[in-house]
């Protein structure tokens, strides 16, 4: 009997050493959740105002220029909406030619556009002479463009210049004038 004695002595020595090895040594441990956030910026539309319209109070005419300022009938113009209070990168694809779409018509007509042939403001009107404060800028470098507390929308503006040819086929040239914006990162 001693010795199952023994054999169970000796085991429970065994477990209560076990135990106090086990229950003895103390970790401190702890354990917090954090939230993760973020908000979305709105997302920017860009609307067509007008159209560039270089026959805006008449027609072209072979061998003459005519050109559309910023600030006046014919300016093209786009509207920008966007998150009020941020800052808004953008870019203007502008073509090099007008195209006939008269059916036989195969001709392109010469378009520039100038240093000055863009402005830009935050007034909300589509027409640059009734908008208050419109910034001139050159349409193949456009600036950072601020939308104003209190405002959701930036409006550009675009004109540019025709060259007909002394022997520019009758028709109507058109082409596209694609524009990109984005916010700026910040």
């Amino acid at each position: 009997m001693s010795r199952i004695w023994n054999n169970r002595l000796t085991r429970i020595i065994a477990l209560i050493g076990c135990l106090m090895i086990g229950t003895g040594t103390v970790f401190a441990n702890d354990i917090f959740e954090m939230i993760a956030t973020g908000t979305v910026r709105a997302s920017i539309v860009i609307s067509e105002h007008q159209p560039l319209n270089f026959s805006e109070g008449g027609d072209l005419y072979q061998g003459v220029s005519k050109s559309v300022s910023i600030d006046e009938a014919g300016t093209g113009s786009f509207n920008i909406a966007a998150a009020t209070g941020d800052n808004i990168q953008a870019q203007l694809l502008l073509p090099e030619y007008l195209w006939c779409a008269t059916v036989g018509v195969k001709q392109r007509l010469v378009i520039l556009f100038g240093a000055t042939d863009a402005a830009w403001g935050d007034a909300g009107e589509s027409d640059p002479e009734l908008a208050a404060g419109v910034t001139v800028v050159d349409p193949t470098n456009l600036p950072t463009m601020t939308i104003a507390a209190g405002q959701t929308a930036v409006d550009l503006f675009l004109g540019g210049t025709v060259y007909p040819s002394a022997t520019q086929k009758a028709g109507t040239y058109t082409a596209s004038v694609v524009l990109s914006a984005w916010y700026e990162g910040d």
